[in-house]
């Protein structure tokens, strides 16, 4: 399988986006490196969405993502919601207290297990979700101008299998590979 991304070389000629020669050097070339360019897209993306949230619905990233998510699966536990939008459970706990304070979202604690909490929109939180729903699309338009429909569609299904190969490369037995081949080094 030919390598997706680059170390960059000696030579002041850096590697395009798509190229896919061998890696000569260490270092990475962050024009061709997958991870850096979702995760400076990720963080510059919720720095700005908690920015705009805050200042025009007063909530920040987290509890739009916990909203987002009740909108989508009325009556949702506090942990789906948290594993699903990738938010720590202690995270969402607080963003669900204060949704509660605030009289945006109802949790209910399930009788036969103490440790589940069920979460709803209220009706304030409905008339939240769609105003903030409104500016989310309209910033992922803008993120994605230029690209086609097609395109924004391929985009969404390669991300998506990306996202099925976390478990993969999050695995423990990765981790010792890698630490067994640094020691290998010398490093």
């Amino acid at each position: 399988m030919a390598k997706a991304a680059t170390a960059k070389t000696n030579s002041s000629e850096h590697a395009q986006l798509g190229d896919v020669s061998e890696a000569v050097a260490t270092a990475l070339d962050l024009n061709v490196y997958v991870p850096h360019h979702l995760t400076v897209i990720a963080n510059r993306w919720a720095r700005g969405s908690s920015r705009i949230y805050l200042k025009r619905f007063g909530i920040g990233v987290n509890e739009w993502r916990i909203i987002a998510m009740i909108a989508v699966e009325p009556g949702v536990t506090a942990q789906r919601a948290g594993f699903v939008t990738s938010v720590d459970k202690g995270i969402v706990s607080r963003a669900v207290k204060e949704m509660e304070a605030q009289g945006l979202v109802t949790a209910d604690q399930d009788q036969d297990d103490a440790r589940k909490t069920s979460l709803t929109l209220t009706k304030k939180g409905y008339a939240l979700h769609d105003r903030v729903v409104a500016v989310a699309l309209e910033r992922q338009n803008r993120l994605l101008h230029g690209l086609s429909q097609d395109e924004i569609l391929q985009l969404a299904r390669l991300l998506g299998r990306i996202r099925e190969n976390l478990p993969a490369v999050n695995a423990p037995e990765l981790e010792r590979d890698t630490q067994a081949s640094k020691a290998k080094r010398g490093k």
